[in-house]
């Protein structure tokens, strides 16, 4: 074996990384046999999709706004030729943009689940927040949206995963994800059967490119094109020949044997030593080639264990083992040419029909001729009476009516228009048109038949994103392999720095390394998170209104998740006057334990409150000693015996404050030695558990698709 080091220049056009890898050929191999794998491949790949992807380019050339794309090519150059009128009224984009939207509106969110013992809970949500800020850094949404765009326009679109450097200064990654706007250009293995591509073996990528460009990345080579046609798109320089350079992924399998020792323990099988049980291994490797007709230009590996092609299909099925993939408007093409015909007879027998005419006695428009030559631009239409050889007047002239539209045409552009709908199972409730539907009860039922007719391009997707947060899973921890600390995004948005492979973020207590552990993933459909948001604000403000002491439990919350100016401020002053239970609890902190520091500090204010009483009612009776005193000279006898027994009640009410402060006192030690008894049992609790980075194993992962 030989190892061959290839550096994998950047090109413009896709994102690429560079990197150095070492791949191995054997000697009797080289990359021409690379090269000559990728044509095999991509010939009998090309022949295998060829019928599908044909009909997929009608489909898009169907919905284009190419004047004869929605007519018989024979019909409307007879049409034309003779000048007769070639109406397209297209009635499909509305139920294609209707679909798409609806689909846009639940957007799929990608779950991380730990999967084996060695899995932690607190990875997996880790694994989760890079992945959505993975998605939003990449604008994830354009590339999912392209995708089951394309796959119910023209029954097929892709999804692109890919890493590149993050910024110009470093040599630090990122992965991306990215749409695919001609998916024409990416031929995966035709025996990949299931839906999402996960058990694809190879995929290949034509990239255009001008012969200049060509040059300029590759100055030693010569500007070959891989002969292979996948629809070409403009380059913007029709003078200027384009080249395919295509971009091929295949998988390499490597196998171990593992046994299992007496101890449990598993490790790589040695030779005359016994175990108790044995088992091989596979390790996937991703190969990356670029290469030009002639060559192979550039040779890495791919970070993970799949291809990182994802196909989005639109409706499949399979007939005697080949698949077949139908767009959404594919059985409606037929209704829309028929629509379009009956249309454009209405409107040429209206164009070729005669205006209307009038019939008057002779001598009674004369007068005004050319009012009834053009009488739609006459306000009034005058003529002069004649009378009759009998003496009576002829009648005043009379506008014929214009002849009407046949009424057996009418009737067949409306059958047409019915046509389109039943062939798309879509009808007017769905597009949210009153139809015969009298209660809302029915009008919902049919609304969900016509989501349940189309359900399976959103149920197509959510798989293909389930299979994006595999490829990502298996990444992640390649590319986040050093101690870095890194961005997380939470549900509501909310981001936060986490430290791994031994790097930790202010305040963080453990790190945590992402290489070990197995983690499923669940992709679940729901709302946008504004619009999630909004719901949760409506909610809480619904609960405050029929329950107005909420507010001093649910008042925060309410306030969070407004969006006007200050809402966010007075949602923190609200939590800062929380019972400190509920505070507490909010915080991750015990709540019995701040429940008795909240009781403890009420019988110290309690306590504070009895000493300024005490205090006061002192002062009260030393001014009425200094009263008495100023009346003691006549009555000084008198006076004395009140002295002493206003000192005597001085006395017992002082002793009894002594007696409440040293009770409230003892009440106040003991609730400080509950306090420190639990504190103490917690400690204890925790004594046994010695701080560890959490940590996993990477491994398989398994996929459980669920719409909420």
């Amino acid at each position: 074996m030989r190892h061959i080091s290839a550096r994998l220049r950047p090109c413009e056009s896709c994102l690429r990384v560079d990197a150095v890898a070492d791949i191995e050929f054997p000697e009797d191999d080289s990359k021409s046999v690379v090269l000559e794998r990728a044509r095999k491949n991509a010939s009998h790949a090309n022949d295998m999709w060829r019928e599908i992807y044909n009909k997929a380019k009608e489909d898009l050339r169907f919905l284009s706004d190419d004047p004869s794309a929605q007519w018989d090519t024979q019909d409307y150059e007879t049409r034309t030729n003779r000048k007769k009128p070639v109406l397209t009224v297209d009635q499909l984009m509305q139920f294609v943009n209707q679909v798409s939207n609806n689909i846009r509106m639940n957007t799929p969110s990608i779950n991380v689940i730990p999967n084996d013992q060695d899995a932690d809970e607190t990875i997996a949500q880790i694994f989760k927040g890079r992945i959505k800020d993975i998605e939003h850094q990449s604008k994830a949404d354009d590339a999912y949206d392209t995708a089951v765009n394309s796959a119910i326009k023209c029954s097929i679109g892709f999804i692109r995963i890919d890493h590149r450097y993050k910024d110009d200064a470093s040599f630090e990654q990122e992965i991306v994800i990215n749409r695919v706007v001609n998916p024409f250009s990416i031929l995966i293995d035709p025996n990949s059967i299931e839906p999402d591509g996960s058990d694809a073996e190879w995929a290949i990528v034509i990239d255009e490119m001008t012969e200049s460009d060509f040059e300029r990345q590759y100055p030693e080579e010569q500007p070959v094109s891989f002969d292979l046609d996948l629809g070409r798109s403009s380059n913007g320089n029709k003078n200027e020949s384009v080249i395919n350079v295509v971009e091929y992924f295949e998988i390499e399998r490597e196998y171990k044997t593992v046994g299992m020792t007496e101890n449990g323990d598993i490790e790589e099988m040695q030779e005359n030593k016994p175990y108790m049980r044995t088992r091989k291994l596979e390790k996937r490797i991703v190969h990356r080639y670029k290469m030009s007709g002639d060559k192979v230009l550039e040779a890495t590996t791919f970070p993970g264990k799949y291809i990182p092609i994802i196909p989005v299909y639109g409706e499949e099925a399979w007939e005697a083992g080949q698949r077949k993939i139908n767009s959404l408007i594919r059985r409606s093409k037929d209704a829309q040419r028929m629509f379009n015909y009956w249309k454009t007879m209405e409107a040429e027998l209206l164009i070729r029909a005669p205006k209307a005419t009038a019939i008057a006695p002779v001598g009674t428009t004369e007068d005004f001729a050319e009012d009834w030559l053009n009488p739609e631009k006459a306000a009034v239409l005058r003529y002069t009476p004649k009378t009759a050889p009998n003496g009576s007047f002829y009648p005043a002239p009379q506008l014929t009516p214009p002849p009407q539209v046949p009424v057996g045409i009418s009737q067949a552009s409306l059958q047409a228009q019915q046509d389109i709908k039943t062939t798309l199972g879509l009808y007017n409730a769905y597009m949210g048109d009153k139809s015969n539907e009298q209660s809302g009860v029915a009008i919902n039922a049919r609304k969900i038949q016509g989501e349940a007719a189309v359900y399976h391009f959103g149920d197509n997707l959510v798989r293909s994103i389930a299979q994006c947060g595999r490829v990502l899973v298996s990444m992640i921890p390649i590319i986040d392999s050093e101690p870095k600390l890194v961005r997380v995004i939470g549900e509501e948005g909310e981001t936060e720095l986490v430290g791994i492979n031994g790097a930790l973020a202010q305040g963080q207590e453990q790190t945590y390394d992402l290489s070990r552990g197995q983690y499923s993933i669940r992709v679940t459909t729901g709302g946008s998170t504004p619009t999630m948001r909004q719901e949760a604000a409506l909610l809480f403000k619904d609960i405050v209104t029929s329950q107005p002491e909420m507010m001093a439990v649910v008042g925060d919350l309410m306030f969070k998740y407004q969006d006007f100016p200050g809402a966010q401020a007075v949602s923190e002053r609200l939590k800062a006057i929380l019972r400190p239970e509920i505070k507490a609890a909010a915080e991750g902190q015990n709540p019995a334990i701040a429940q008795m520091q909240s009781e403890n500090q009420q019988l110290q204010q309690a306590i504070q409150q009895l000493q300024a009483d005490a205090q006061s009612k002192q002062a009260e009776l030393q001014m009425k000693q200094q009263e008495i005193a100023l009346k003691a000279h006549g009555e000084q006898a008198d006076n004395q015996l009140e002295i002493a027994r206003l000192q005597l009640d001085e006395a017992r009410l002082s002793g009894e404050l002594r007696i409440k402060e040293q009770e409230i006192a003892l009440k106040a030690k003991e609730l400080e030695l509950k306090e420190a008894e639990l504190i103490a049992n917690q400690a204890n609790r925790m004594a046994g558990v010695v701080a560890q980075p959490v940590t996993g194993q990477q491994g398989q992962v398994t996929v459980e698709v669920e719409n909420d």
